[in-house]
Protein backbone atom coordinates (compact mmCIF):
# COMPACT_ATOMS: atom_id res chain seq x y z
CA UNK A 1 0.00 0.00 0.00
CA UNK A 2 1.38 3.36 -1.00
CA UNK A 3 0.52 6.84 0.20
CA UNK A 4 -1.03 9.25 -2.29
CA UNK A 5 -1.10 12.24 0.07
CA UNK A 6 1.52 14.94 -0.30
CA UNK A 7 3.28 16.31 2.76
CA UNK A 8 1.52 19.64 2.22
CA UNK A 9 -1.88 17.92 2.10
CA UNK A 10 -1.08 15.99 5.26
CA UNK A 11 -0.14 19.13 7.15
CA UNK A 12 -3.34 20.85 5.98
CA UNK A 13 -5.43 17.99 7.41
CA UNK A 14 -3.49 18.19 10.68
CA UNK A 15 -4.10 21.93 10.98
CA UNK A 16 -7.82 21.53 10.27
CA UNK A 17 -8.20 18.96 13.02
CA UNK A 18 -6.21 21.11 15.45
CA UNK A 19 -8.19 24.27 14.67
CA UNK A 20 -11.68 23.07 13.74
CA UNK A 21 -11.75 19.52 15.07
CA UNK A 22 -12.43 17.82 11.74
CA UNK A 23 -11.23 17.27 8.18
CA UNK A 24 -12.32 15.34 5.08
CA UNK A 25 -9.97 12.93 3.30
CA UNK A 26 -11.22 12.49 -0.29
CA UNK A 27 -11.00 9.39 -2.46
CA UNK A 28 -9.98 6.79 0.12
CA UNK A 29 -12.37 4.16 -1.25
CA UNK A 30 -12.96 3.51 -4.93
CA UNK A 31 -16.38 3.63 -6.56
CA UNK A 32 -16.38 -0.17 -6.81
CA UNK A 33 -15.50 -0.54 -3.12
CA UNK A 34 -18.39 1.79 -2.24
CA UNK A 35 -20.71 -0.30 -4.42
CA UNK A 36 -19.58 -3.48 -2.68
CA UNK A 37 -19.92 -1.94 0.77
CA UNK A 38 -23.43 -0.71 0.01
CA UNK A 39 -24.45 -4.14 -1.27
CA UNK A 40 -23.07 -5.82 1.85
CA UNK A 41 -24.75 -3.32 4.18
CA UNK A 42 -28.09 -3.98 2.50
CA UNK A 43 -27.52 -7.73 2.85
CA UNK A 44 -26.66 -7.48 6.53
CA UNK A 45 -29.59 -5.18 7.26
CA UNK A 46 -31.94 -7.67 5.61
CA UNK A 47 -30.46 -10.69 7.40
CA UNK A 48 -30.42 -9.15 10.86
CA UNK A 49 -32.16 -6.09 12.29
CA UNK A 50 -29.91 -3.23 13.30
CA UNK A 51 -31.01 -3.69 16.91
CA UNK A 52 -29.68 -7.25 16.71
CA UNK A 53 -26.15 -6.14 15.91
CA UNK A 54 -26.23 -6.99 12.22
CA UNK A 55 -24.32 -3.85 11.27
CA UNK A 56 -21.69 -4.11 14.01
CA UNK A 57 -18.15 -5.53 13.77
CA UNK A 58 -18.22 -5.26 10.00
CA UNK A 59 -14.63 -6.43 9.53
CA UNK A 60 -15.87 -9.96 10.34
CA UNK A 61 -18.71 -9.78 7.82
CA UNK A 62 -17.22 -8.86 4.44
CA UNK A 63 -13.75 -8.49 2.92
CA UNK A 64 -14.55 -5.00 1.63
CA UNK A 65 -14.94 -3.76 5.21
CA UNK A 66 -11.35 -4.71 6.01
CA UNK A 67 -10.30 -1.78 3.85
CA UNK A 68 -11.15 0.72 6.58
CA UNK A 69 -7.89 0.00 8.43
CA UNK A 70 -5.69 -0.69 5.37
CA UNK A 71 -5.38 2.91 4.15
CA UNK A 72 -1.90 4.36 4.78
CA UNK A 73 -2.88 8.04 4.51
CA UNK A 74 -5.67 7.56 7.04
CA UNK A 75 -3.49 5.52 9.40
CA UNK A 76 -0.77 8.16 9.28
CA UNK A 77 -3.23 10.87 10.31
CA UNK A 78 -4.76 8.75 13.07
CA UNK A 79 -1.37 7.81 14.49
CA UNK A 80 -0.17 11.41 14.37
CA UNK A 81 -2.82 12.31 16.94
CA UNK A 82 -3.28 9.05 18.86
CA UNK A 83 0.15 7.41 18.73
CA UNK A 84 1.57 4.50 16.78
CA UNK A 85 -0.42 2.00 18.87
CA UNK A 86 -3.81 3.66 18.24
CA UNK A 87 -6.56 1.02 18.37
CA UNK A 88 -9.68 0.59 16.31
CA UNK A 89 -12.70 0.71 18.63
CA UNK A 90 -15.56 -0.34 16.35
CA UNK A 91 -16.77 -0.79 12.79
CA UNK A 92 -20.47 -0.15 12.38
CA UNK A 93 -22.75 0.35 9.41
CA UNK A 94 -25.18 3.25 9.13
CA UNK A 95 -28.18 3.29 6.81
CA UNK A 96 -30.41 6.37 6.99
CA UNK A 97 -33.65 5.89 4.99
CA UNK A 98 -35.56 8.82 3.52
CA UNK A 99 -37.44 10.71 6.20
CA UNK A 100 -35.04 9.84 9.02
CA UNK A 101 -35.05 12.75 11.45
CA UNK A 102 -31.93 14.56 12.57
CA UNK A 103 -30.06 13.23 15.58
CA UNK A 104 -29.18 15.51 18.45
CA UNK A 105 -25.68 16.85 18.90
CA UNK A 106 -23.46 14.77 21.15
CA UNK A 107 -19.83 13.80 21.75
CA UNK A 108 -18.46 10.25 21.85
CA UNK A 109 -15.72 8.52 23.76
CA UNK A 110 -15.01 6.05 26.50
CA UNK A 111 -13.63 8.84 28.67
CA UNK A 112 -16.08 11.62 27.90
CA UNK A 113 -19.16 10.06 26.35
CA UNK A 114 -22.00 7.65 27.05
CA UNK A 115 -19.68 4.77 28.07
CA UNK A 116 -18.58 6.58 31.20
CA UNK A 117 -20.64 8.30 33.87
CA UNK A 118 -19.03 11.55 34.89
CA UNK A 119 -17.83 11.68 38.47
CA UNK A 120 -19.37 14.28 40.73
CA UNK A 121 -16.03 16.06 41.02
CA UNK A 122 -15.91 16.51 37.23
CA UNK A 123 -18.71 19.06 37.55
CA UNK A 124 -19.92 18.32 34.01
CA UNK A 125 -16.51 18.99 32.47
CA UNK A 126 -14.58 16.80 30.05
CA UNK A 127 -10.94 16.40 29.01
CA UNK A 128 -10.08 18.72 26.12
CA UNK A 129 -6.32 19.25 26.48
CA UNK A 130 -5.39 16.30 24.24
CA UNK A 131 -6.92 14.34 21.37
CA UNK A 132 -7.93 11.07 23.02
CA UNK A 133 -9.96 9.63 20.16
CA UNK A 134 -10.89 10.21 16.53
CA UNK A 135 -14.06 9.19 14.77
CA UNK A 136 -13.84 8.19 11.11
CA UNK A 137 -17.01 8.16 8.98
CA UNK A 138 -16.63 6.61 5.54
CA UNK A 139 -19.06 8.10 3.03
CA UNK A 140 -20.47 5.13 1.12
CA UNK A 141 -23.00 7.54 -0.39
CA UNK A 142 -22.37 11.16 -1.30
CA UNK A 143 -22.89 13.24 1.84
CA UNK A 144 -25.10 16.21 0.94
CA UNK A 145 -27.09 18.88 2.73
CA UNK A 146 -30.27 16.91 2.11
CA UNK A 147 -29.55 13.23 2.72
CA UNK A 148 -28.63 12.81 6.37
CA UNK A 149 -24.96 13.77 6.26
CA UNK A 150 -23.14 14.46 9.51
CA UNK A 151 -23.66 17.86 11.09
CA UNK A 152 -21.17 19.20 13.62
CA UNK A 153 -19.97 22.34 15.37
CA UNK A 154 -16.40 23.26 14.33
CA UNK A 155 -14.17 24.02 17.30
CA UNK A 156 -16.58 22.56 19.85
CA UNK A 157 -13.98 19.99 20.94
CA UNK A 158 -12.27 22.82 22.84
CA UNK A 159 -15.28 23.48 25.09
CA UNK A 160 -15.06 21.57 28.37
CA UNK A 161 -18.82 21.35 28.90
CA UNK A 162 -19.96 17.76 28.50
CA UNK A 163 -23.40 18.65 27.13
CA UNK A 164 -23.99 20.88 24.08
CA UNK A 165 -26.23 23.91 24.58
CA UNK A 166 -29.85 23.65 23.43
CA UNK A 167 -30.45 24.16 19.69
CA UNK A 168 -29.93 26.09 17.59
CA UNK A 169 -26.17 25.99 18.22
CA UNK A 170 -24.24 28.84 16.56
CA UNK A 171 -21.81 27.69 13.89
CA UNK A 172 -23.37 24.27 13.31
CA UNK A 173 -22.70 23.02 9.77
CA UNK A 174 -23.48 20.01 7.59
CA UNK A 175 -20.33 18.37 6.20
CA UNK A 176 -20.68 17.59 2.50
CA UNK A 177 -18.36 15.00 0.95
CA UNK A 178 -18.15 12.72 -2.08
CA UNK A 179 -18.66 8.97 -1.75
CA UNK A 180 -15.37 7.27 -0.98
CA UNK A 181 -14.29 10.13 1.28
CA UNK A 182 -13.78 9.89 5.03
CA UNK A 183 -14.78 12.48 7.61
CA UNK A 184 -12.23 12.42 10.45
CA UNK A 185 -12.97 14.36 13.63
CA UNK A 186 -11.96 14.71 17.26
CA UNK A 187 -14.43 12.62 19.26
CA UNK A 188 -15.07 15.58 21.56
CA UNK A 189 -16.59 17.48 18.62
CA UNK A 190 -20.35 17.91 18.99
CA UNK A 191 -21.89 16.06 16.07
CA UNK A 192 -24.88 14.05 14.87
CA UNK A 193 -26.74 12.93 11.76
CA UNK A 194 -28.83 15.50 9.92
CA UNK A 195 -32.29 14.83 8.51
CA UNK A 196 -32.52 12.74 5.34
CA UNK A 197 -34.78 14.81 3.10
CA UNK A 198 -33.77 12.95 -0.06
CA UNK A 199 -35.49 10.02 -1.77
CA UNK A 200 -32.66 7.51 -1.20
CA UNK A 201 -30.90 5.75 1.66
CA UNK A 202 -27.70 7.34 2.96
CA UNK A 203 -24.94 4.78 3.63
CA UNK A 204 -21.87 5.11 5.84
CA UNK A 205 -19.36 3.13 7.90
CA UNK A 206 -18.51 4.43 11.36
CA UNK A 207 -15.07 3.50 12.70
CA UNK A 208 -13.94 5.11 15.96
CA UNK A 209 -10.28 5.01 17.00
CA UNK A 210 -8.89 5.50 20.52
CA UNK A 211 -5.59 5.78 22.32
CA UNK A 212 -4.43 2.31 23.27
CA UNK A 213 -4.91 2.81 27.00
CA UNK A 214 -8.51 4.02 26.80
CA UNK A 215 -11.45 1.73 27.32
CA UNK A 216 -12.84 1.01 23.83
CA UNK A 217 -16.48 0.90 22.76
CA UNK A 218 -15.92 -2.78 21.95
CA UNK A 219 -13.04 -5.10 22.90
CA UNK A 220 -12.18 -5.92 19.30
CA UNK A 221 -9.19 -8.05 20.31
CA UNK A 222 -11.69 -10.63 21.56
CA UNK A 223 -14.15 -10.17 18.68
CA UNK A 224 -12.03 -10.14 15.51
CA UNK A 225 -12.08 -13.50 13.72
CA UNK A 226 -8.79 -15.43 13.43
CA UNK A 227 -8.94 -15.22 9.62
CA UNK A 228 -9.36 -11.44 9.62
CA UNK A 229 -6.58 -11.01 12.18
CA UNK A 230 -4.25 -13.20 10.10
CA UNK A 231 -4.92 -11.15 6.96
CA UNK A 232 -4.09 -7.96 8.85
CA UNK A 233 -0.57 -9.28 9.54
CA UNK A 234 1.52 -7.58 12.23
CA UNK A 235 -0.41 -4.31 11.81
CA UNK A 236 -3.51 -6.07 13.09
CA UNK A 237 -2.05 -6.63 16.54
CA UNK A 238 -1.85 -2.88 17.01
CA UNK A 239 -5.05 -2.01 15.17
CA UNK A 240 -7.19 -4.48 17.11
CA UNK A 241 -5.57 -3.62 20.44
CA UNK A 242 -3.98 -7.02 21.15
CA UNK A 243 -1.16 -5.33 23.05
CA UNK A 244 -3.65 -3.27 25.05
CA UNK A 245 -5.20 -6.29 26.78
CA UNK A 246 -4.79 -6.07 30.54
CA UNK A 247 -2.47 -8.80 31.90
CA UNK A 248 -4.13 -11.14 34.37
CA UNK A 249 -0.79 -12.81 35.24
CA UNK A 250 2.55 -11.51 36.45
CA UNK A 251 4.55 -9.63 33.82
CA UNK A 252 7.09 -12.46 33.47
CA UNK A 253 4.26 -14.84 32.54
CA UNK A 254 2.61 -12.50 30.04
CA UNK A 255 3.32 -12.03 26.32
CA UNK A 256 2.35 -8.43 25.56
CA UNK A 257 2.66 -8.90 21.78
CA UNK A 258 -0.02 -11.61 21.70
CA UNK A 259 -2.15 -10.46 24.63
CA UNK A 260 -1.95 -13.97 26.11
CA UNK A 261 0.12 -15.97 28.59
CA UNK A 262 3.55 -17.11 27.40
CA UNK A 263 3.61 -20.65 25.94
CA UNK A 264 4.76 -22.28 29.18
CA UNK A 265 1.82 -20.67 30.98
CA UNK A 266 -0.90 -21.36 28.39
CA UNK A 267 -2.71 -23.61 30.86
CA UNK A 268 -3.69 -20.40 32.69
CA UNK A 269 -5.39 -18.89 29.63
CA UNK A 270 -8.85 -17.47 30.28
CA UNK A 271 -11.57 -17.75 27.64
Amino acid sequence: MESHMTEQDFQQHVIRIKLEGYTVLPGLLTSEECNQARKQLDRLAEESPVSGGGLNNLFNKGRVFERIYQLPDLLRLIRYFLGQDAALSGANGSIKPPGTQAGGLHADGSSTGHNRALAEADDGRRITSHVLGLNVIFCISDFTRNNGATHLVPGSFQIDSFRPPPPPVPGQIIVEAKRGSALVFNYNTWHGASENRSQENRYAILSPWRRQWLRPENELSRIVSPEVLERSNEEGKRIFGIGALSPYLDSWQWDRSSGRPKPEWEHLTRD
